[in-house]
């Protein structure tokens, strides 16, 4: 054999172990993704042309997609884009519960979120 060939030889063996650990993991990695069942959640605010609203994207998609404020009557828009966030990580953080994803006059109020020159009745 020639001094060209063993130094081939020398890195060739190495790098295909390598190759082959790497694809022995990437395999088991997605297997365990696939079948852990689990979600990426994450909540996106969104300018609208009355305010901001926010999308509740799944895994990159969308999941919920709200323009307005939830539970009040009519098309009101959130007037901040931190009122928004806040409203959608409370929905989050009931889906991550198992709970309906429905937010209530009372917690928007709760959070502060309400504004007093709206009036709303039940």
């Amino acid at each position: 054999m020639s001094t060209t060939n063993r130094g081939y030889t020398r890195w060739l063996a190495p790098v295909i172990l390598i190759l082959i650990v790497v694809a022995i993991f990437l395999g088991y990695h997605s297997q365990t993704k696939r079948n852990s069942g689990e979600v990426f959640v994450e909540v996106k605010a969104i300018q609208t042309s009355q305010g901001w609203g926010y999308n509740i994207l799944t895994d990159g998609r969308i999941y919920i997609h709200q323009e307005f404020i939830p539970a009040i009557p009519g098309k009101h828009a959130f007037r901040t884009e931190a009122d928004a966030l806040k409203v959608g990580k409370k929905v989050i953080s009931k889906m991550a519960l198992k709970q309906m994803p429905n937010i209530t006059i009372e917690e928007l109020r709760e959070m502060g979120i309400l504004s007093d020159s709206l009036v709303y009745s039940r």
